[in-house]
């Protein structure tokens, strides 16, 4: 008789869409936005030409302060890993989520693009 152990199930968070010219004006277009404009490409991995998206889960409160951060998906860069897991509390206050979002926290994981040609336009 094989027995199996299985974790508890958890609820997974949204994710986030990525931000393009055609996003339409929502909560998570603004967060993705005010990411966007504090991430720093980490200088190591530019100069080798280090490219990647890790994904981040993150946990904010209803004022926009960020409580927690980390990795849920590597990039398979340690530096560009490492920014994107700081990159929340950097540009916090993140926008205040809409009343509809129920709870006193809120918990995304959004993807933090790095690519050696954003920076070169």
């Amino acid at each position: 008789m094989t027995v199996e152990a299985t974790a508890p199930k958890t609820e997974p968070a949204p994710v986030a869409p990525q931000v393009t010219g055609n996003t339409p004006d929502t909560w998570e277009g603004r967060v993705l936005s005010q990411l966007a404009s504090h991430r720093r490409y980490p200088r190591l991995a530019l100069s080798r030409r280090q490219q990647g998206v890790p994904y981040i889960r993150f946990v904010m409160d209803r004022a926009g302060k960020v409580l927690s951060s980390r990795l849920e998906r590597s990039s398979g860069f340690p530096d560009l890993d490492r920014e994107a897991v700081a990159l929340p509390k950097r540009a916090q206050p993140l926008p205040k989520p809409p009343n509809d979002k129920p709870g006193d926290t809120i918990e995304l994981v959004v993807p933090v693009e790095f690519s050696c040609g954003d920076l070169v336009k």
